[in-house]
This record gives structure tokens, sequence and C-alpha cells, in this order.
């Protein structure tokens, strides 16, 4: 085995593989790279896996000599980064790897590529093309809702619907709920004309198994999505999806990702949506955040507890301390309609759902203390629906 690919081609394809490498695992070959390259096709294909998530990044490089090998995934990735903007020699040497670059010389030792992984096959039947930028949105919109509770696997992930019209996200950890519906059409590969914001599906896709009419619900794990988001690039328009029972295909720009789904039933969150608060704030979403932000630095530390106070004269931010004191602050740019209140929350929850709001001013809706917080932007984006919700503290 040996190819030959500028430092920069190279580490552009491997510096999110890492992420996917488990850092603790009984299975010591799932610390390396699979790592192939292809004299005939002129490419090379290094794969990763965690057994849950298995990602292949495939690129073109000169490829002097066809071979695979197994190599120290985190090794590889810290040795090429420290590497000149210059032309990489890798090659295979006996139970070696060597790693040239100008006169620097790395030789590491290879593990048994027999030993890993037995990599999912590649199918296209059932081919589903989305367009990329909807979909990395709703990620974006709803991922920072998950749950990291390990006993609670239903809640590791985004539930994502995909139906005839219509997509829908959402995510929570029993605290706070993000969901978006993204208004969208499914075309059948011989109508399609690839019109913008429109998914097409490939002619032999197996409605016995895929309804859409009904539409297709599936849990998607936290690391698959943060990996999508990581290599996203608004250059790449379309995402190609093939999905199977207990598993996800994601083909996008030089990547496919193979992913497991979480196997529940994902709770009814909308139960928990009340459209009709008496209360509604309309302020603009930075001052909220500043004046959240700096009251915050005396919020107990076992709940983050922010309490806001608020009327068609009063908006006050305060919280108290047995061991730190209190702070307040009261905000003035700000229009409310409904009757005096107040409502406490964890200013943690509050402030990631503030940093996905998309306008300059953020509308909430409130109730008594017991209802929860609904969310929203000013405006609805165009063909989206965006809402989420905060369960407030007890006082």
């Amino acid at each position: 085995m040996r190819f030959q690919i500028e430092k920069k081609e190279l580490i552009k394809h491997i510096q999110h593989l890492a992420s996917i490498v488990p850092s603790k695992n009984t299975t010591p070959i799932l610390t390396n790279y699979l790592l192939e390259a292809n004299a005939e096709s002129n490419t090379v294909k290094i794969t990763t896996s965690d057994l849950e998530i298995t990602i292949i990044a495939e690129f073109s490089a000169n490829v002097m000599e066809s071979g695979v090998t197994c190599i120290s995934a985190h090794l590889f990735n810290d040795i090429i980064s420290t590497l000149p903007e210059e032309m990489v020699d890798i090659y295979k040497q006996d139970e070696i790897v060597k790693i040239v670059c100008n006169k620097i010389d790395f030789s590491l030792l290879c593990a048994d590529h027999t030993l890993f992984p037995i990599i999912p096959e590649k199918k296209t039947k059932g081919l589903i093309t989305l367009p990329n930028e909807p979909f990395q949105r709703m990620i974006a919109k709803t991922s920072f809702a998950v749950s990291n509770d390990i006993n609670r696997a239903v809640l590791n992930g985004v539930c994502w619907l995909i139906k005839n019209d219509l997509q829908i996200m959402a995510a929570t950890d029993g605290r706070k709920v993000a969901e978006i519906k993204y208004a969208q059409k499914l075309m059948k590969t011989e109508n399609s004309e690839n019109q913008q914001d429109e998914a097409v599906i490939s002619e032999d896709l197996n409605f016995a198994e895929l309804d859409f009419e009904k539409g297709i619900e599936k849990i998607l794990p936290i690391k698959t999505l943060n990996f999508m988001l990581k290599i996203y690039s608004p250059e790449v328009k379309d995402l190609q999806v093939v999905i199977e029972p207990n598993r996800i295909m994601f083909i996008y720009n030089e990547y496919t990702i193979f992913t497991h789904v979480i196997e529940h039933k994902y709770p009814d969150y909308q139960k928990a949506f009340i459209k009709d608060l008496p209360n509604t704030i309309l302020v603009k979403n930075e001052d909220l955040k500043v004046a959240i932000r700096r009251i915050s630095k005396i919020a107990p530390d076992d709940n983050q507890r922010i309490r806001i106070e608020i009327g068609p004269e009063k908006f006050e931010i305060n919280t108290v301390d047995r061991e730190k004191g209190e702070g307040e602050q009261d905000l003035k740019d700000y229009t409310y309609t409904g009757t005096a209140t107040a409502i406490s929350f964890n200013f943690k929850y509050m402030i990631s759902i503030l940093d996905s709001i998309d306008t300059e001013k953020v509308k909430i809706c409130l109730g008594t203390q017991k209802d929860p917080i609904m969310i929203y932007n000013e405006t609805q984006p165009e063909n989206q629906e965006i809402t989420y919700l905060l369960m407030p503290l007890r006082s």
C-alpha cells in the first residue's frame, strides 16, 4: 500500500473522524482506522467505527500501490496535524506504516486489519435525496435539547419524522423541548426537477416498508448528528438517505455514515405544549441573554435558578443564593400583554433555547408558575414552525 496526498487535503478528510473513535472500549481494534488504498480508482478510504456508528471517508489521492491496514486513529490524526503544508507520502512496509513529509519520518506499528468489524454494505435501493441545508438546520435547532442521561436511552437522540409533505425533528430531556417542522414535498425520481427544498425518492423504494403517508419515525443518536453538523458544507446541496428497520445510511459529500437507530417509541412531547397561554413577552433576544447571564453569576449552584417577575410596568430578572447573596436587573425595552406573573427556571436551559432563536426579538408565552414556558421566534421562518418549551422550577 502506498499513496501520496497534500497534507491540507488529508487533514480536511480526517479531522472529524477521530470523534467517532471510542475513548474506552474492550475491543482494541476500534481505536484504529481501517486504511485502504485503491490504485485502480486512485482513491483512499478511511473507516472508523464504534459498532453503533460507522463512518467511511473516501477521497482522491495519488495511489501507487493498493493495500489495506489498520493504524491508531488518534496517533494518525495527531501526526498529520503537525506536518508542514506539503506532500505526505504514506506506505506500508512489512508491519509498519511509514509517514514521510519533507525531512520528517514516522514509523507506526500496524494492527491486524482482519479484526476490524465488518463494514455494512453500501446499498442504493430505496434512496431518498434530501436538500441538505434544511436537514442540517433541523439538527441545529433541536440537538441541544437531547438528554445525556444514559438511563433514559430513548431521550439520547433526536426524533426524526418524515412524511410526504413534512419533516419534523424534536428532542427533549424532560425539562426542555425543541421541535422544528419543515414543510417539504417528497417527489419521485421520474418527475423530479431537483427543485429547492423538495426531497426526491427513487422509483424502487419499497413503500410496503416505508409508508410516507403515515410517516416514518426514527430516533437518531446524538453522536451521529453532531458528526453531520461538523462535516456540513453549504456548497454540497444534497444528502442521500437509505432508511432500514434498524439502521440508516447517509451519503454526504465524501462521507458514508451508517448509524443504528434508537429502538424505542419516542414520548408524546407535544402533549406538554400549551398554545393559549395568556401572557406574552416580546423582548430583544440579546438583551435578555445578557441580563440572564449577568444575574446567573450569583445563581444557586444546585438548580441554577433564575426568576422573572413580569407585568405591563415591570420586567425584573433576579436570583437569590443563601451563600452568595442576591442580584436583580430591570429590563425596560419590552412589550407585554397579560396580567402580572412570575416564574422561575434553570438559566442554562433558557440560554440554550435563546441561542437557537433566529429573530432579533424572542416571543415568550407564560401562564401560572406551574405552566411550561413556550418560546418562539418573533415570526416563524418560511415553511417552518419552530417551538421551544421550558419547564419551570418550583418556587
